[in-house]
């Protein structure tokens, strides 16, 4: 089973590049994130000047409680705003976050893109669930299960210094 992801992993990591319009300038990575744990350490460093983009197929599932979510869900989570115990406060219960070695907490979800900040570059991103951190509203990360697929790609982004 581990061979078969590598595998896939290595597959989408080379058609993507090929889709950037400059492969020379832009590098792909591909992530796997456990539903059951908070705050993932990937093998992704931050690159100072770079856009960070995001993609996870739709119909990739997890889930934050397999008794209400026996199925799952995508990474978009759930339309409900998550307490102030949860990884991210106010944003979907269940959605792919991302925090970066200064704290910043993006809410990625299924797609999206943000901007590596000063300070940020040379640090690593980190990638969980939005799920209640501390169990206050029920079991936390106990509960959940599935691990989904994110493939990340950093581009640089053009820069103008003024004197």
């Amino acid at each position: 089973m581990n061979k078969l992801l590598q595998i896939i992993a290595f597959a989408i990591l080379i058609s993507s590049i090929f889709i950037v319009d400059n492969p020379k300038c832009a590098s792909a990575e591909v992530a796997f994130v456990k539903a059951n744990e908070a705050w993932q350490l990937t093998d992704i460093i931050l690159k100072k000047n770079h856009i960070i983009t995001w993609k996870v197929k739709e119909d990739d599932y997890w889930s934050f409680n397999t008794t209400m979510f026996p199925d799952g869900h995508n990474a978009d989570g759930i339309p409900v705003p998550a307490l102030e115990s949860y990884t991210l406060p106010g944003e979907n219960i269940g959605m792919l976050l991302g925090k970066t070695g200064e704290d910043r907490i993006i809410s990625m979800g299924l797609s999206g893109s943000s901007d590596v900040l000063y300070g940020e570059e040379g640090t690593y991103l980190y990638l969980s669930i939005n799920d209640d951190l501390i169990g206050k509203f029920g079991e936390g990360f106990k509960d959940n299960d599935d691990t989904i697929m994110v493939t990340i790609t950093q581009t640089p982004r053009n820069v103008v210094i003024l004197e």
